[in-house]
């Protein structure tokens, strides 16, 4: 069966793939028969960041719960803090980073789009 539950309780903290930060990933592609790629949650540390970067096939979707950062997304300097949504089209150049005391919380979603 699919996994339909999780809980941070429950859920492995890991590095992200930007070697910054850390998630708990509730859902993988694995998990689902769908284009999602990725439901986690994530946190950045004071100064954590990942560089601009691109992805070809996949579309990322990040709503902030806590903290501070600014999210650059193509030619956009977005301000971050709690309720705030970004969607970042694929192929899309962007780069996140906290800049407050306290880590940056979020949520993400990836979707593949082919």
């Amino acid at each position: 069966m699919e996994r339909i539950t999780a809980s941070l309780m429950h859920l492995e903290r890991e590095l992200t793939a930007h070697a910054q930060g850390a998630k708990q990933v509730f859902l993988r592609n694995n998990d689902t028969p769908t284009n999602v790629t990725q439901v986690a949650y994530g946190t950045f540390s004071k100064a954590d960041y990942c560089e601009l970067h691109t992805h070809p096939t996949m579309e990322e979707c990040f709503f902030f719960l806590k903290g501070a950062g600014i999210y650059v997304v193509a030619d956009q300097t977005i301000p971050l803090q709690h309720g705030v949504f970004v969607r970042i089209p694929a192929g899309v150049p962007h780069r996140l980073e906290a800049t407050g005391d306290d880590p940056l919380e979020y949520v993400y979603f990836g979707i593949a789009t082919n």
